[in-house]
């Protein structure tokens, strides 16, 4: 009962704080919001999600730094490199599956620098899912930034948008639930 009461209280907090910040009043998806704070914007088509997510560079330089064991060995002055290690990175961390726990298949359709955000990162994934039972799920990517990172998560299905805010403790998003 407490830990609920202290996690609307820190929810309360934060939408309070975000309420004060200039580029957090529009909300856009893929704007960059501040330090610990990603976003993602999916977009249904049929059984087919595309889902952006952008992260702050700093933010992801700090996670990619903690994970450096993933990469020994991996050249990034290549060209190129640093994009599919990105991609991969994220790609290993964001899923989206069934409502059965069946995984949907992904593919990284791009990554690197948000063209939109000269400060941020933009990674794009495609998931293919069989039916709309579907859960998007950024819980590792969320522990791999932080116990206080978030994450904006937008869901646009034709002309209906939902705006959810997850954290590390319910990061999970059932995307077939009533708009």
């Amino acid at each position: 009962m407490i830990r609920c009461r202290v996690a609307i209280f820190l929810a309360a907090t934060l939408a309070a704080m975000l309420a004060k910040i200039p580029l957090a009043q529009s909300l856009e998806p893929n704007v960059f919001i501040q330090t610990n704070i990603s976003a993602a914007r999916i977009v249904e088509n049929n059984s087919r999600y595309v889902v952006e997510i952008t992260i702050l560079a700093s933010d992801l330089e700090q996670m990619f730094f903690k994970s450096g064991s993933e990469r020994v060995g991996v050249d990034l002055s290549q060209p190129g490199a640093l994009e599919r290690e990105i991609g991969k990175f994220v790609e290993n961390r964001v899923t989206m599956r069934r409502n059965n726990g069946e995984p949907c298949a992904r593919k990284v359709e791009r990554a690197g620098e948000d063209p939109t955000n000269d400060e941020g990162v933009l990674v794009v994934l495609r998931f293919e899912c069989a039916g709309a039972d579907t859960i998007y799920d950024a819980t590792k990517l969320l522990a791999t930034q932080g116990p206080r990172a978030w994450q904006v998560v937008t869901i646009i299905r034709g002309d209906a948008k939902r705006r959810v805010m997850v954290n590390g403790e319910n990061s999970s998003v059932g995307l077939s639930e009533p708009q």
